[in-house]
């Protein structure tokens, strides 16, 4: 008798493979050592990484970030899906991170870690009660916070726990995730993303540094 051979569950990779293809992503393998030098990872694997570029736009990364820790039970394996606009042209004359709104103790906390302080946003309660955001000028950080960058950073922010970060020329979003989890699922944060990065205020052109990321090509 005749036994047909179970068909192969496709891993992670092979799902990134599929859904890159669905959107005209292209491997990003070559620049992920200098991904992972600008995000600073530590010892954190940047997996899959693949770029979506248009002539004229902010390129596009998105990629997995797997960190691994040993604990008293074993070792804990913790999954994470990035994704990051970065532009040649300024996105942001100030930089700010947002995150859901936590115990005042902790927003205190991630403050003092960052040398950041707590945006003040009591003159818009339902804003302020959904976001929190931590700036080194927080007066400039609030005059960008207009009625339509809340709105997508609230939408961005109530997924799971994702926490947005604003910088001169990029901008970046993650999303706790499961390996077996499908990589598609990262696509409205990333069209949040670009939206949000039409939306923020134009700042003064700035001088482009020749080394700074991504990489040519």
């Amino acid at each position: 008798m005749w036994f047909r051979r179970a068909p192969r569950a496709p891993t992670r990779a092979d799902r990134w493979a599929a859904f890159a293809a669905t959107i005209e992503a292209q491997s990003a393998d070559a620049a992920s050592e200098r991904l992972r030098r600008f995000l600073d990872l530590d010892d954190a694997e940047l997996l899959h990484a693949h770029v979506l570029r248009r002539s004229g736009q902010a390129s596009l990364y998105l990629f997995d970030v797997v960190r691994r820790r040993v604990g008293p039970s074993g070792q804990v394996v913790r999954w994470a899906t990035w994704a990051l606009v970065r532009s040649d042209r300024p996105l942001s004359p100030v930089s700010f991170r947002v995150a859901p709104r936590r115990e005042a103790v902790l927003e205190s906390l991630e403050a003092s870690r960052t040398g950041a302080t707590r945006v003040d946003l009591a003159a818009r309660p339902e804003v302020d009660a959904a976001l929190a955001v931590l700036a080194r000028d927080p007066t400039a950080a609030r005059s960008l916070l207009t009625p339509a960058v809340t709105d997508v950073l609230e939408r961005m922010v109530s997924v799971g726990s994702v926490a947005v970060v604003v910088g001169e020329r990029h901008l970046l979003a993650q999303v706790d995730t499961e390996e077996d989890a499908d990589p598609a699922e990262v696509m409205p944060l990333a069209a949040d993303l670009l939206a949000l990065s039409a939306l923020l205020p134009s700042p003064p052109t700035v001088t482009i540094d020749e080394d700074d990321f991504p990489m040519p090509g």
